[in-house]
């Protein structure tokens, strides 16, 4: 029992709540004397035991402001924990200049995330994962912080991939609506993304230092050039190649009888999306898609969706 009383202490204080008052000669001969007497008046100090014959006061009052003290001790203990780690780390590999930063608070994280999103001159690569951040007017085209010192707008190559939960989310909808009002390119991949990751310009990345599910979902890893990037980008590209474009650029057969619709609608098929799905990806009803998709059909002379994906992937499909 750890309440600095030690073990006689313990033992005492357990054999009063079984046997009751107890008379102190009777405890100092069971419990040998010296011990016991010492044991005994550490008891009655802490309110433990009172009276005579000596009684165990109930574990619900005697214990409880020892269990709220320690929890306080506890609290103090790990916040100023978190302090030292802090200065540690701040003046150790993981600082503000060296090639890894680690970031624990949220305004340099957001920070962070807004130099690498309005700061990039080229690309940005991006995985966006649950839990969705809508795209909000800072990051329109129109924000000082994406203009160049002679008043030019940066337009950077933006590519995101969301992961298949977003259709589940209406604000993770508008995100992903207003990224492509703003010219992004944008694929839904059908796997659950490994993390969430920004790469901006092919040289400065933020990623979390934990995996998804771990308790500490804060910690953030600003990562600067070097192979840690060039790992990065082939993950990028990995899930980039195997998610399915949110428009498709591909156009219909040489006669003309599919549109970008049709076509969008064939791969996500393939990606192995709902009908309710499809519908919120295209911002159509779910009445139009299945006229669609029989419309397709017909045309193909098929008679169930995966003939109707043979069929597409021989004739209309590059």
């Amino acid at each position: 029992m750890p309440l600095g009383i030690g073990d006689v202490g313990a033992s005492l204080y357990q054999h009063l709540i079984e046997v009751g008052p107890t008379p102190t000669p009777e405890l100092l001969e069971r419990f040998d004397g010296l011990a016991a007497e010492t044991a005994l008046e550490r008891l009655r100090d802490m309110g433990l035991v009172v009276g005579e014959p000596a009684a165990a006061r109930h574990p619900d009052y005697a214990l409880r402001p020892m269990v709220a003290q320690a929890e306080y001790s506890l609290a103090r203990l790990k916040a100023r924990t978190d302090e030292l780690r802090d200065v540690y780390e701040s003046h150790t590999a993981h600082g503000p200049n060296s090639p890894i930063e680690l970031m624990t608070s949220r305004q340099r994280i957001a920070a962070a995330f807004d130099d690498l999103s309005l700061g990039a001159h080229r690309e940005v690569m991006q995985f966006i994962t649950w839990p969705f951040v809508p795209l909000t007017a800072v990051h329109a085209p129109g924000d000082p912080a994406r203009r160049n010192p002679d008043g030019t707008v940066r337009r950077p190559r933006r590519r995101f991939i969301y992961e298949r939960a977003v259709l589940n989310n209406e604000p993770a909808m508008t995100g992903l609506r207003n990224a492509v009002a703003l010219g992004a390119d944008v694929r839904v991949s059908a796997k659950e993304l490994p993390f969430k990751l920004i790469i901006s310009d092919r040289k400065t990345a933020m990623v979390p230092r934990w995996p998804r599910g771990y308790s500490d979902q804060m910690s953030t890893l600003l990562v600067r050039s070097g192979t840690l990037i060039e790992c990065m980008i082939v993950v990028f590209e990995h899930y980039w190649n195997e998610a399915v474009p949110l428009h498709s650029d591909r156009r219909g057969s040489a006669a003309g009888e599919l549109d970008q619709i049709d076509m969008s609608i064939l791969q996500y098929i393939v990606a192995g999306q709902t009908d309710d799905q499809m519908a919120r990806l295209l911002d159509k009803s779910k009445s139009t898609i299945l006229r669609r998709i029989k419309r397709m059909r017909e045309l193909a002379g098929a008679e169930s969706r995966p003939a109707l994906i043979f069929h597409a992937a021989r004739h209309w499909m590059e």
